[in-house]
């Protein structure tokens, strides 16, 4: 049974003033309202659309979790808006000749928010026991590369890699490398830990408070290393459920900040046309929208069947009609993003073009009779996206005699419903590829049997595949990892395990009382020098 999400009416929804008030509570009950105040100034309130299922970034790539979190926790490094690494808690490296060994020259005087000292040991707890063992992007990589970490003193980390990997340093961010605090979680289960509902981290701000369904406060880390920063008090980020209410929201000035992924594309125009407001338009970070097949269900291990749907599914309509034409139909298993990499000859516009009639034809061959067969579709009720995809997909798989039971779930539902106990028959996803495809696309193709959320939940597996994406990973010279991946693309083209719909270009937006804001290539990050004006 779909579940239901509350009326507008009855979602809280905090004013200017309230805000206001509920940052100075929340800061005196952390017991040191008159340091905080004296640093910081305005609280900037930003809108999610859902509770994250978790703040601990060690265990998920949650998009809502990583807004969050990104300002308590951090990474050894960031990425400017240029691919760049820039100094986090990390304040130089040095690479090997043979690209195995990086060697990190880490911050001193660190403080976690509880006020124990930050040491490597942090690091290599963190890479060994959370990371490398739980997170969704950065586990498989972690072991395939057989990683280990060094601590030669307190304050230098050393990382040893089996083979070369192209992307390792753009992969020790905050949202797929976070540090997290070794006295908090060392001899516990890391999953069920209470601090990944209240974290603590290095970062700019501190958890404040967690109104589920309402609001998630962010205070002022006082103790920062950054001297003078954060510039501002507070971060309120505010829980709007209903995508029609999120624009709305920020053009009255009750939210300064929506990120893409929380915008319903149709309303765009209005954002764009909105002179108190900044917005940041186009390919910031590459990232796919798919849908994905449960190949181990028996009507989806038939390959002629997938091959039907990605026939019947009028990829240009979703571009158009769900996001507003600001994206482009799905090119292949990668997308679009990486010029460098594609493979035209294996692409979907020469393999799967709009064609209704063929994909019946595949249907009558795998003997399934028009209008004998329901899909289950679980997806992300918070999204307006996935809804409006929904809905097409709906009425095209309707048009070649295949029914699709819309399944809207709160998000957590969905994670379990989908990558925890596998009861789907397709389902909708997006993908951030955190600036290469290694880092963002290589955890929807490669052999996964474990349960993590925004992982392969499909059950392919070809080994020839997981070779190839190591290869692509590993190599040092782009024109090799581009052959690897082009051979990846005719595979994965015609396997088709999940069916990319679209790539997505993206517009973040602001108020423009926000100064300093979208410093790096993640717009979630880098909010210690954003200030309210």
């Amino acid at each position: 049974m779909p579940i239901r999400t509350p009326t507008p009416a009855a979602i809280p929804t905090l004013n200017r003033r309230q805000a206001a008030s509920l940052a100075l509570a929340v800061a005196g009950g952390l017991g040191a309202p008159s340091l905080w105040a004296a640093g910081g100034k305005g609280t900037a309130v930003l809108a999610i659309d859902a509770d994250p299922p978790t703040l601990n970034l060690g265990t998920t790539s949650d998009f809502a979790a990583g807004d969050v979190s990104a300002k308590i926790l951090e990474g050894l490094v960031w990425l400017d808006k240029d691919y760049n690494p820039q100094p986090a808690l990390a304040t130089a490296w040095t690479v090997s000749p043979d690209g195995k060994t990086y060697r990190f020259t880490l911050r001193r005087g660190v403080k976690w928010h509880d006020g124990k000292e930050f040491t490597s040991a942090d690091v290599r707890y963190s890479l060994m026991e959370i990371v490398g063992k739980l997170h969704p992007r950065a586990a498989p990589v972690f072991k395939s590369q057989g990683v280990e970490v060094d601590t030669p003193d307190a304050g230098t980390v050393v990382v040893r890699l089996q083979k070369p990997y192209a992307p390792f340093l753009s992969q020790m961010t905050v949202f797929d490398a976070p540090i997290l605090p070794r006295h908090i979680y060392e001899g516990t289960a890391v999953v069920s830990n209470p601090a990944n509902q209240r974290p603590v981290g290095t970062g700019p701000f501190r958890f404040g408070e967690w109104k589920r369904g309402t609001s998630i406060t962010l205070v002022r880390n006082e103790q920062y290393w950054d001297a003078g920063k954060p510039y501002l008090e507070s971060i309120i980020f505010q829980v709007i459920p209903q995508a029609a209410n999120r624009v709305p929201a920020l053009q009255a000035g009750e939210v300064d900040e929506l990120l893409d992924f929380y915008t319903p594309k149709p309303e765009v125009p209005r954002i764009l046309a909105d002179k108190k407001l900044y917005a940041r338009r186009g390919v910031n970070i590459p990232a796919i929208y798919f849908m994905m097949f449960n190949t181990r269900a028996p009507l989806f291990a038939n390959k002629d069947v997938r091959h039907a749907l990605a026939l019947a599914i009028d990829r240009p309509r979703l571009v158009k009609q769900v996001m507003n034409g600001i994206a482009r139909p799905g090119y292949g298993a990668f997308g679009d993003g990486f010029k460098w990499l594609l493979n035209e000859e294996a692409s979907y516009a020469k393999k799967y073009p709009f064609d209704p009639a063929k994909a019946k034809a595949l249907l009558a061959k795998a003997g399934i009779k028009p209008n004998t067969v329901t899909l289950r579709m679980p997806f992300d009720v918070a999204r307006a996206q996935m809804r409006g995809q929904a809905q097409i997909i709906q009425e095209n798989l309707r048009a070649i005699g295949l029914e699709v039971s819309l399944q809207p779930l709160e998000r957590s539902v969905y994670y379990d419903r989908v990558f925890a106990k596998r009861e789907f028959d397709i389902t909708l996803g997006s993908y951030f590829s955190a600036g290469d495809p290694a880092i963002g696309y290589t955890r929807l193709y490669n052999t996964y049997t474990g349960t993590a959320p925004n992982t392969n939940a499909s059950g392919y597996s070809n080994a020839k595949v997981d070779e190839l994406l190591a290869q692509a990973a590993t190599l040092a010279d782009r024109g090799a990892r581009a052959k690897a991946y082009r051979e990846l693309q005719a595979i994965l083209n015609e396997d088709l395990p999940s069916l990319v719909l679209f790539d997505e270009e993206t517009v973040d937006t602001a108020s423009l009382k926000l100064q300093n804001v979208f410093p790096a290539l993640d717009a979630r990050d880098q909010w210690a020098g954003v200030k309210m004006g």
